[in-house]
């Protein structure tokens, strides 16, 4: 069986036609042939026929029947009829369902037959060839869409992965630029409350020196009195700038203890009472409710009571009065300190705790504002897990009260 040409099913309840169909075309198809229905299917379910050619009068089935059977099995193949005129209507109503490809009338001429079957067996091989392409497109589509979508995935993932990283390059960018901006700001306010006391301690060694061995006694106190409130003052600021940078970089370091809130502010008070004289205001101290014992950090409240009250002093004008007051109950405790200065406007009060922030009260002394000191309390009083606020003005003067709870850390 020549493997080249195409596979034929001749369909004939006569045997003679059978003889004479496959002795006709044997050399130019792969001939195959069977005396009935039967025969025909069980040849269509081995070979793989192209072309089926049935006789429309048979005993069994009519040949409309058989291919309309074949078509089920064998929807592929070209279905032919060979029939006389009295069978038309039937074969054309064949033809216009599907079933039949097209119709040959008996008898049947060989060259017309041959031209009939070429044609049937070219339509097979072009539909196959079609159905090939299609099933290839559509594997080569759904490949193609398979490769879209992750290369799609691809992108989207390293556009994300591209988004992330700008946005991280822009919040540093706004880092670097605030950095930058904080560094200019303190380097202005560090040059700028540094120089005064640096004048005043040139200006006392220069007097010394000019005055040289006839400097008297007073003289040199005097001197010695202005180089040390000077030194003082830088030292506040220098120890504002370090310890702002310390609680910037490492935080508040906290270490809760029984003990007693009124004792530690006493001694802030204590240490404040110098500057106080020097500029004739009174200090108040109140310990309300009597003895109490509260559970925090001794060198956070002394932190923000000292600022505080530095800040209460340096505003306040001579002869004015500060009032602090402590109460302690359940391991809590709440200190209130009250000056009788300028106090703060609703702009103020809006960058109350900023750092580097300008107040519009000027100090009544000449005394340096850093403005880091009320940034540097907010920050002791967030890791000691209280809350400040300043209240609504009453006449004249700020007040301002810190609520420490009970730690249990």
């Amino acid at each position: 069986m020549n493997t080249d040409l195409a596979h034929i099913l001749y369909v004939d309840d006569e045997e003679f036609n059978l003889t004479a169909f496959r002795a006709t075309f044997r050399r130019s198809f792969n001939v195959h042939t069977a005396l009935s229905a039967k025969e025909g299917e069980e040849i269509l379910r081995t070979q793989p026929i192209e072309v089926i050619i049935t006789d429309q009068r048979m005993p069994e089935v009519t040949g409309v029947e058989f291919l309309e059977r074949a078509r089920v099995s064998r929807p592929e193949s070209i279905r032919m009829v060979l029939t006389g005129f009295a069978d038309l209507e039937a074969i054309i109503n064949a033809i216009n369902k599907g079933e039949v490809y097209r119709y040959i009338t008996k008898p049947w001429d060989e060259h017309e037959l041959k031209m009939v079957i070429d044609s049937a067996v070219e339509t097979y091989r072009l539909r196959s060839e079609n159905k090939r392409l299609l099933e290839h497109l559509a594997r080569y589509n759904e490949e193609l869409e398979q490769t879209v979508a992750e290369r799609t995935s691809e992108l989207k993932r390293k556009s994300d992965d591209l988004e992330s990283s700008n946005r991280s390059v822009i919040e540093q960018n706004h880092q670097i630029t605030r950095l930058n901006a904080e560094k200019a700001e303190l380097l202005a306010l560090a040059g700028e409350d540094l120089q005064r006391p640096l004048k005043e301690i040139l200006y006392a060694a220069s007097h010394a020196i000019e005055r040289d061995k006839k400097l008297s006694i007073d003289d040199a106190i005097a001197s010695f009195i202005t180089v040390r409130s000077a030194g003082t003052r830088i030292q506040a600021v220098l120890e504002n700038l370090l310890l702002l940078n310390t609680i910037e970089k490492s935080g508040v370091a906290v270490f809760p203890t029984h003990l007693d809130p009124a004792m530690i502010v006493q001694t802030v008070v204590m240490g404040h009472s110098h500057r106080a004289k020097e500029k004739g205001i009174t200090i108040n101290f109140e310990r309300v409710g009597g003895f109490g014992m509260a559970h925090s950090d001794p060198a956070g409240i002394q932190t923000i009571v000292d600022h505080l009250l530095s800040n209460a002093l340096k505003f306040s004008p001579k002869g004015a009065t500060v009032s602090i007051s402590v109460e302690a109950k359940d391991g809590a405790a709440t200190i209130r300190v009250a000056d009788q200065g300028p106090g703060f406007t609703d702009a103020d009060r809006a960058n109350l705790f900023t750092k580097f922030a300008t107040h519009s009260a000027k100090s009544t002394d000449g005394e340096l504002t850093t403005g880091l000191g009320l940034s540097i309390v907010k920050n002791y009083v967030t890791a000691l897990q209280g809350t400040i606020t300043l209240e609504p003005p009453i006449g004249n003067g700020a007040v301002f009260v810190v609520e420490l709870p009970a730690m249990h850390r």
